[in-house]
């Protein structure tokens, strides 16, 4: 049994003054906003541009309807200020077929301050309340802070993902 087992952001304390709420319309500056964070850490066969731009563009289609299951949350520190969102979409797991909730994005302003945290503890609700067994996400091999936030909350690898390039980028030659 994993140590991790069991385990969920509900164990760990709640971060100070910090709201989650559904993402308005307005929001959608501030969440297509914060979509460069996820170049940060690309690996080395994708542009800074085909991350943020694919992101934002992600973002946009949510903000424009959001999938049955799915939900996008903001948070706001105590002044009101937004300081981050998560993105939650179901999908169906490979071996079982089962639907399990799946993290697409989380993007906070301030690292350390909780607020991913807490954006987590929504998420995980969010998929609980689905009744949903089971949340994945993916996280950039590059991106070490992001895979020390994920075991603090307990998750484990569970694949590797590996890309090769076979051509130039562009539209395909037929």
């Amino acid at each position: 049994m994993s140590r991790w087992e069991g385990m969920n952001a509900d164990d760990l304390p709640a971060p100070p003054a910090i709201a989650i709420r559904p993402a308005q319309p307005a929001d959608l500056d501030f969440v297509t906003g914060l979509a460069p964070r996820f170049a940060e850490s690309r690996p080395p066969w994708r542009t800074y541009e085909e991350i943020a731009h694919g992101t934002a563009a992600e973002l946009r289609r949510a903000f424009a309807g959001l999938e049955p299951g799915a939900a996008l949350f903001v948070a706001e520190d105590a002044a009101g200020e937004r300081v981050g969102f998560a993105y939650v979409v179901t999908h169906i797991d490979f071996f079982t077929r089962e639907r399990h909730g799946h993290l697409s994005e989380l993007a906070v302003t301030r690292d350390g301050a909780g607020v991913g945290r807490a954006l987590m503890r929504e998420v995980e609700r969010h998929v609980r309340e689905l009744g949903l067994r089971f949340l994945t996400l993916n996280v950039h091999e590059r991106n070490a802070r992001g895979h020390a936030f994920y075991a603090n909350l307990g998750f484990e690898p569970n694949t590797r993902q590996y890309a090769k390039t076979l051509r130039a980028p562009g539209p395909p030659k037929n």
